[in-house]
């Protein structure tokens, strides 16, 4: 049996899981093969070595924008082609974008009609409710947009032959809204092992093992999504009162210069570290006072696992997926309601009273967090679908 898996990008959460499955689906003796639809140059990405064939396709960032209809179409033109020429007995969609992507090309002339399985790694239900709020035409005709690519998300979902959810309180985002389907599987995404031993960078080193400090980190790529903006300004915040607490934040991403901007602002350069893409994040974990994740929403929370596989506790916004349930399976953890910079403060000030509390999950990160957990519910999924 021949499975394809299609993939946004070699970075985050989901391209380390489809690595991953990808590589027990070998073993398992399946042939397997990977569709990339970007590929982007960071210290942090996947490469799908496993994969019997990896086709790269290299679609321009900005075509992956709401407003980009004409772009989608095309890419999925392209998709097209490109499975048609792997011919796999079945497709696994790597989020709800990648499903909608492979869902279009279907209608094209010549393409093969495969079963396909949706792996849903985010919040597409949060994320499709963004809308423009400005009163005008042309916020009117985006808004309109944004409906209907939303219809066409959730058609997409629908018509798989399988969905995989990566945790509960996503299941039941998507039964709220009427997505009962007959075949589903509930999944964690596997905590992964850092294998890479790459130096720490040399200031955050100085600080993490500086016994008079407390450093704080947060892994994150600056996004909207990730609210770098509540944390900066509750650490200032929290500052106040310590002033020996430290955050260095990893990760890489558009608004950059934009928190950058935001903590020079705020008087704040010399305590907050922005550490760049890293491959071994774990690292920086392990000597933190605690792991923090200031997010809008979550399909998931990867990082919170890590932090804790990596034996530290956690501090996050209470959002609608991901880190309340992760704090129940793992009991720890410290949540806030999102956007709240007061509520962030006092989380980080009582994190800096105690010393390191280091705690040891790892029974609970191999009964639900392994990678082979995660394949082997995948593979019950898909001898459904075959069978």
């Amino acid at each position: 049996m021949h499975i394809c898996h299609i993939i946004l990008n070699n970075i985050g959460g989901a391209a380390r899981t489809a690595d991953s499955l990808i590589s027990s689906q070998v073993k398992a003796g399946y042939k397997v093969s990977t569709v990339v639809l970007t590929y982007l140059d960071s210290l942090w990405t996947v490469d799908f070595k496993a994969a019997e064939q990896v086709t790269i396709m290299r679609v321009a960032g900005s075509q992956f924008h709401i407003g980009g209809t004409i772009h989608q179409i095309s890419i999925a033109k392209q998709l097209s082609k490109v499975i048609t020429s792997h011919k796999p007995d079945l497709i696994i969609c790597h989020t709800a974008f990648v499903t909608k992507l492979y869902y279009i090309s279907k209608f094209f002339l010549g393409s093969l009609s495969i079963p396909y399985i949706s792996y849903i790694h985010t919040d597409y239900i949060a994320e499709s409710l963004v809308k423009v709020k400005k009163d005008s035409i042309k916020a009117a005709i985006q808004n309109l947009s944004i409906s209907l690519d939303s219809w066409v998300n959730l058609s997409a979902i629908k018509q798989a032959s399988g969905l995989v959810f990566v945790c509960k309180t996503l299941y039941e985002r998507f039964l709220n809204i009427g997505l009962n389907h007959p075949r589903i599987a509930i999944s964690y995404n596997p905590a992964i092992p850092d294998l890479n031993n790459q130096p720490l960078n040399s200031t955050a080193k100085s600080w993490l093992n500086n016994s008079q400090l407390i450093t704080f980190v947060c892994a994150a790529r600056f996004h909207h999504q990730k609210d770098h903006k509540t944390l900066i300004k509750a650490f200032a915040k929290a500052s106040e009162t310590y002033s020996n607490i430290r955050l260095i934040l990893l990760g890489d991403g558009d608004l950059e210069a934009e928190i950058q901007a935001l903590v020079n602002s705020l008087g704040i350069a010399d305590i907050v570290l922005f550490a760049g893409s890293v491959p071994n994040p774990r690292a920086y974990f392990s000597l933190s006072r605690a792991v923090i994740l200031a997010s809008h929403y979550e399909g998931f929370g990867m990082v919170i696992v890590e932090a804790v596989a990596s034996g530290v506790t956690f501090i996050a916004s209470d959002c609608p997926v991901g880190p309340r349930e992760l704090s129940e399976v793992l009991k720890c953890g410290t949540l806030v309601p999102p956007k709240d910079v007061n509520a962030l403060a006092a989380a980080i000030i009582d994190h800096a009273k105690i010393p390191q509390e280091k705690i040891d999950r790892s029974e609970k990160i191999e009964r639900f967090f392994s990678e082979s957990s995660c394949a082997k519910n995948l593979e019950l999924l898909i001898q459904q679908i075959i069978c």
